[in-house]
């Protein structure tokens, strides 16, 4: 059996064939709604405490299930928890893209597995459920997949800076390292949580509103 770190490793390596080139979490959308460079920071931030507690949890919830009583219809209550937190349907349609990406992976690396075999049966599951099943099927550490939804958004939003608006490869990585110093006191709460109703459910309308405007463009680098 892996170690939980060399999961949380191996699923936030941007190397892994899992499609998350093609999506800057929200980047793309917020610099052509107007973001400035020198706002970048406190978006990162923002997002972190919106969106990615929401997908965080989720995961969190979703490993849960898959371990303790994973049935359809639990984890379809985690996924109607999810789409619920997440109005923009943009934002819920590039999610289960990214799913659909991890769960191809899922299934040629653990075909086996109860839960990767439950999760192919949801349809189009959001990547945050995928990771929780990915998560149960490796027995991640909670807390360990807790830092990786929050490491992965920010370093996918920050990396996209580089295509979007070019400055220094190495200011990025501090935007993300401050990121995840600012949540890690969230980490532990996220960790235990094992209902869909107690999945954070906070809002980023303006990012919303960007990702729903960035939908309808013609010419664009990410999907989302």
């Amino acid at each position: 059996m892996l170690s939980s770190t060399t999961v949380a490793l191996l699923l936030a390596d941007a190397r892994l064939p899992s499609g998350g080139h093609a999506h800057s979490a929200g980047m793309e959308p917020a610099i052509v709604g107007g973001l400035r460079r020198e706002d970048i920071p406190a978006f990162l931030l923002g997002r972190a405490r919106t969106t990615t507690l929401v997908e965080a949890g989720t995961a969190v919830v979703a490993r849960h299930r898959f371990l303790v009583n994973g049935t359809t219809p639990g984890l379809q209550q985690v996924v109607a928890a999810w789409a619920a937190r997440t109005p923009s349907p943009a934002l819920r349609d590039a999610a289960r893209l990214l799913g659909r990406g991890y769960l191809r992976l899922a299934s040629r690396t653990w075909p086996d597995d109860a839960a990767v075999r439950l999760c192919a049966e949801l349809g189009r599951p959001p990547r945050a459920i995928v990771l929780g099943a990915i998560a149960a099927a490796t027995l991640m550490e909670p807390q360990d997949l807790v830092r990786l939804m929050i490491y992965d958004e920010a370093q996918s939003a920050a990396s996209a800076v580089l295509k979007l608006d070019p400055l220094d490869p190495a200011v990025p990585v501090t935007w993300v390292l401050d990121t995840c110093a600012a949540l890690d006191d969230r980490v532990d709460d996220l960790s235990r949580l094992t209902t869909p109703e107690a999945i954070p459910a906070s809002g980023a309308p303006q990012a919303e509103g960007w990702a729903e405007a960035h939908a309808l463009l013609t010419q664009r680098l990410f999907r989302a």
